[in-house]
């Protein structure tokens, strides 16, 4: 705060910036008077000043001691790409000055009140007057005075005489080239556009002459450069015209030079960086508009862009350590131009014509040290505010992040690729290099956790449309690519497996689909990662290394098995990496394709009686031909089993979409295991004292049993085309793979191994045993044991007691006249089983009951399969799953989990979870027992199995409960929906009544009896 008088001698003495407001309230006042009042008012002043400096004095009448207008507090600075940094306070115009201080300042100028009042305009920012070389007076914006935004305005006159240069002859001196950069920061583009339009029309017709004369004289260089950031922190290099008027003026060529020869050690690192800043905005317009590819070779010169590049990092350098959302989102616009320049370089050099033309050579290792310092920047603060910036600011990063990928793997793998010509200059071991930092730069930008693609849930939601995912997301084929060049270069370890690691543990927390994603664009690299530790997974130990990988790869294949194909062949050797429902997915996935392939040709139809359901079935499939595949859909239509007033068979009203033929499945797998060819070992076997079932197959249940096929020599004995039957079975076993179903039977792990084709090594006969027979299993280890010993017994006693035979011989059947023993070796009848050879007897009788003598059962079995279902997909599952597995596929789970059930229910047509009747509906459910509740879901489904991995994957829906607005129905279902149409029932108990006298009376026909 200073006084009029004092203001006079410190206009010119004081230090840069110093006592803005007084200079602007004398200088509005001079631009207030007309041009002869402004000379008069000018001469007088300096020459006050000339008096008072002289005397080195000051002096302050009391009058006049009252302070100026008190200035605000300037506000932070904003900072950001293409603007300025510099944010000056608001400057207060001449009428918001009090009055009495205003006529105190005229008094003191000496101008009348009635001058001022008449001539008063907007204030002006501090305009000082010095007198040129032709001896008159022009006015000449100080660089002392720092304002970029104010309320009044200069007069375009004043602005555009500024723009003269000091000679007559038209030269130019650093000093007005200063001032001219004084006069942008004060008056900005941005504001009164209006009225800088002719200002900046008259700057653009003198700036392509300052360039030349700074191009002439060096000296020059300096203040050129400095006009021509200050143009661009002010607005005025905006628009294409601009920056096309400054690149063919060759603006660049100053900014380069402060920063190289003598002043590259004298450069602030500001400097530098505003210098790098003022390439960039040029570089837009040579690459994007007006068609400058190719006219411009010496923008993008080699040697100028090295040293641009060198100063790029001093803008990364620039960012705060300590920073908050929204200047984060400012930032995002100095990474996003970096990477353009870096892209539009190469988008130059490479394209067809002028890398061959021109012989365009580049190392890209030698832009890896700044995408680096970008990619920790952006994984830093992206991991801070990503979620609080605008989805456009933080995804803009990104995308160009990503093209600028793809440029330079396509420079690369031209150079891999490339044997002849200029390339043959270059080291191998340059290429090899720069295609393995390029690799791990790419595996670096996979783990930012930017969102590059919607959820399905948000895809479907009303108004929201897909993220443009191809922009964002790395092409799988450019790290495909430089891979398999690499692994044809080099041995050497392309990416730390560290870092791969590192990677999947980033991703464990990513949505399902950028797991996807990124999996995918990483199919090259696991493969030869899972290698280093093939050893531990060979004996099923996943290492913690491969920890995140598991997660990653089961959330990705249960949600979408269409990944490379490589990838799941390579993972195929190691199953202990996959959980089951992902091998599931994998097996159904690929029995979906082999289904959609056969699915245009006419289906099979197979017209069959309920009570009946395999009645004609062998000759409708054709499975007389030895040679015949199934490679069509099979179509089920039930006969009623009523006939009409004329005598003829009904046929069932329901339409086959699925339901029927989950229903036959299930029906036909029943139907076989009540034949005598097939027995439960836990209540058939022959080493048992007696048979539970007594012979009475039709009595069997299949809920908690183990089935096997009973003996050859029993098989021939019951029934004649007993081969074609199991054949038969082979192809139900078949249609329940290919079409994701489950039926009713509970195979021997034996019979699974051996159907799909897995060898099992004699020691593992006995463990195996357990899971088929528990009974003769603890025989046969008592046996072999010697625990008899211990009570006084003999190993003949023992033999006796276990109902076992006492030589080498095996009864397959508890009637002795119908099937005759079988020798286990030649003349085993002969031989005794003793201490000395009762592991060989135990090891063939084991051979017997679970290898051979079951083997032609086996192979029947499975040629009706591979009538179905394609070899390699049988290999398939063989090589993914267990025994234990297998069986949890194709039969489901037995007991029905009424929790599980009832979460993963839908309802329709008015029902609701918390209905009435829904809820008594589902604590009757909870009331039955596993057999009722068997009973409904086959009512309900087709099928009385739960799907392996609980409700949630019924198919072809999901279990639906849908309201019908009646009382004196029963309930009805729909199969191939999985629906129940349940009445409105007014108690629970009518509702119980209605519902179990449905699931036993109706059963599982269809239309109302």
């Amino acid at each position: 705060q200073v006084s009029l008088k004092e203001a006079s001698p410190l206009l010119f003495n004081t230090p840069r910036g110093s006592h803005f407001g007084l200079c602007l309230t004398l200088t509005s006042l001079l631009h207030s008077l007309p041009p002869k009042q402004q000379k008069h008012t000018t001469e007088r002043t300096n020459t006050q000043t000339k008096e008072q400096t002289n005397k080195a004095t000051s002096f302050t009448p009391s009058s006049l001691s009252s302070p100026l207008y008190k200035l605000p507090k300037a506000p932070p600075p904003f900072i950001m790409f293409g603007c300025r940094k510099r944010v000056a306070p608001e400057v207060p115009a001449l009428q918001d000055v009090p009055p009495t201080k205003r006529q105190r300042a005229v008094e003191y100028l000496g101008l009348g009140p009635s001058e001022t009042d008449s001539h008063t305009r907007s204030s002006s920012p501090s305009v000082l007057l010095r007198s040129d070389s032709s001896g008159g007076a022009r006015p000449s914006l100080s660089s002392s005075a720092l304002p970029c935004c104010h309320r009044g305005d200069v007069p375009t006159h004043m602005l555009l005489s500024i723009l003269s240069p000091d000679d007559p002859k038209g030269s130019w001196t650093a000093q007005a080239l200063e001032e001219i950069s004084a006069a942008l920061r004060m008056y900005p583009f941005t504001q009164h556009i209006e009225k800088r339009s002719a200002f900046k029309r008259k700057l653009y017709e003198i700036l392509p002459k300052i360039i030349a004369a700074a191009g002439k004289e060096p000296s020059l260089n300096r203040a050129c450069f400095n006009l021509l950031d200050e143009a661009r922190a002010s607005g005025y290099i905006a628009t294409v015209t601009d920056r096309k008027v400054l690149v063919e003026a060759g603006a660049w060529r100053p900014a380069l030079a402060v920063t190289t020869g003598g002043f590259w050690r004298a450069a602030l690192p500001e400097i530098r960086a505003a210098s790098a800043r003022l390439y960039i905005c040029l570089a837009e317009h040579v690459q994007f508009y007006d068609d400058f590819m190719g006219k411009h070779p010496e923008f993008w010169d080699k040697k100028v862009f090295e040293q641009v590049l060198a100063q790029m990092p001093l803008l990364i350098d620039e960012f705060p350590h300590d920073m908050e959302a929204g200047l984060w989102e400012l930032y995002t616009g100095t990474i996003e131009m970096i990477l353009k320049t870096i892209g539009f370089f190469l988008m130059f050099w490479t394209n067809t014509h002028n890398i061959h033309s021109n012989g365009f050579e580049y190392n890209i290792c030698q832009l890896m040290p700044l995408l680096k310092s970008i990619i920790q920047v952006v994984t830093k603060f992206d991991g801070q505010f990503g979620k609080e910036i605008s989805a456009k600011a933080r995804g803009g990063v990104l995308e160009e992040i990503v093209r600028l990928c793809g440029l330079l793997s396509q420079y690369v793998n031209y150079k891999l690729e490339e044997n002849t010509g200029l390339f043959q200059r270059r080291s191998s071991k340059d290429s090899v290099d720069e295609a393995m930092q390029l690799v791990n730069f790419l595996v670096r930008v996979l783990m930012l956790k930017i969102p590059t693609c919607v959820s399905k849930a948000d895809s479907a939601a009303p108004g929201s449309g897909a993220m443009p995912a191809d922009e964002r997301q790395i092409d799988s084929e450019w790290i495909e690519g430089l891979v398999d060049a690499l692994h044809d270069s080099t041995e050497q370890t392309i990416v730390p497996n560290q870092v791969l690691a590192d990677l999947f543990r980033t991703l464990v927390d990513m949505p399902v689909e950028e797991q996807k994603y990124r999996l995918e664009s990483l199919a090259s690299l696991v493969p030869s990662f899972i290698a280093n530790y093939q050893e531990q997974l060979k004996n099923n130990f996943v290492p913690p290394m491969l920890q995140d990988l598991k997660v990653v790869l089961n959330a990705v294949l249960q949600d979408d098995t269409s990944m490379a194909s490589e990838l799941l062949d390579e993972i195929s050797f190691f199953p202990c990496l996959l959980d089951f429902a992902s091998k599931r997915s994998i097996v159904q996935s690929v029995c979906e394709h082999h289904r959609m392939q056969a699915s245009s040709s006419d289906p099979i139809r197979l017209v069959v009686p309920r009570d009946n359901v395999l009645d004609g079935v062998c000759s409708s499939l054709n499975l007389q031909d030895q040679q015949a595949r199934i490679e069509v859909p099979v179509e089920i239509e039930f006969r009623s089993g009523y006939a009409d007033d004329n005598g003829q068979e009904l046929v069932d009203e329901g339409e086959d979409q699925g339901g029927l033929r989950r229903q036959w499945l299930d029906r036909a797998s029943r139907h076989f295991i009540a034949s005598d060819l097939f027995i439960s070992p836990s209540d058939d076997a022959s080493h048992l004292a007696t048979s539970s079932t007594t012979g009475i197959a039709s009595q069997r249940s299949a809920r908690g049993s183990i089935f096997v096929p009973s003996p050859e020599s029993i098989c021939r004995c019951v029934q004649d085309d007993w081969e074609e039957q199991f054949e038969l079975f082979g192809c139900v076993l078949g249609f329940a793979i290919l079409y994701k179903e489950t039926i009713p039977v509970h195979f021997g792990h034996n019979f699974l191994r051996s159907v799909f084709g897995l060898k099992t090594a004699s020691e593992d006969l006995l463990p195996l045993l357990e899971s088929v027979d528990a009974t003769l299993h603890r025989k046969l280890v008592y046996i072999l044991g010697g625990d008899y010993k211990m009570i006084g017994d003999t190993l003949a006693d023992a033999l006796e007691q276990s109902n076992l035979p006492s030589n080498f011989v095996i009864n397959e059947s508890h009637c002795p006249e119908l099937v005759k023993t079988a020798p286990l070796k030649p003349d085993g009848e002969t031989i005794d089983v003793t201490e000395e050879n009762k592991e060989e007897f135990v090891n063939l009788l084991l051979h017997r009951v679970l290898i051979s003598g079951v083997a032609h059962q086996v192979q029947c079995f499975r040629r009706g399969l591979l009538r179905v279902v394609p070899e390699h997909i049988v290999a398939r599952i063989g090589e993914l799953m267990t025994v234990k597995e297998i069986q949890l596929m194709v039969c489901g789970i037995e007991n029905v989990d009424v929790d599980d059930w009832e979460k993963h229910t839908q309802y329709d047509n008015g029902f609701t979870p918390d209905h009435q009747v829904v809820r008594w509906f589902w604590e009757v459910v909870r009331d039955m027992d596993q057999t009722t509740r068997a009973n409904l879901l086959s009512f309900t489904t087709g099928s009385s199995q739960v799907p392996s991995g609980g409700f949630r994957f019924l198919q072809p829906e999901l279990f639906t409960i849908q309201k019908v607005a009646v009382e004196d129905r029963f309930p009805e279902a729909h199969t191939c929906a999985n629906t129940i149409d349940l009445p409105l029932y007014s108690s629970r108990e009518e509702l119980e009544r209605k519902l179990l006298f449905a699931i036993q009376e109706a059963g599982d026909a269809f239309g109302r009896r």
